[in-house]
């Protein structure tokens, strides 16, 4: 696993437009080009909040990405919390 990979692909789609519409137009495309595993690759590609969040992905990063996917604050409170 490399936390390093993961939270680099959730900064690009949060910060990079075109990374984003990438990111919503084929994840797994945009999932290639990071050094990920195939859990990794799952998580981010599916928006796994909690799966994210276990492997250490940081809220400060994980909670725009939430936003950017449509989950409300609230769901993401219970998600992070294992509750959903």
């Amino acid at each position: 696993m490399s936390l390093y990979q993961v939270q680099k692909f959730v900064q690009a789609v949060n910060r990079n437009p075109q990374a984003r519409q990438r990111f919503f137009e084929d994840p797994a495309a945009l999932a290639a080009e990071f050094d990920l595993t195939d859990a990794e690759k799952k998580a981010l590609t599916q928006v796994q909040v909690y799966e994210l969040y276990e492997m250490g992905v940081h809220p400060l990063l994980l909670r725009p990405f939430t936003i950017i996917n449509k989950m409300s604050e609230p769901d993401y409170l219970k998600t992070i919390r294992g509750e959903a």
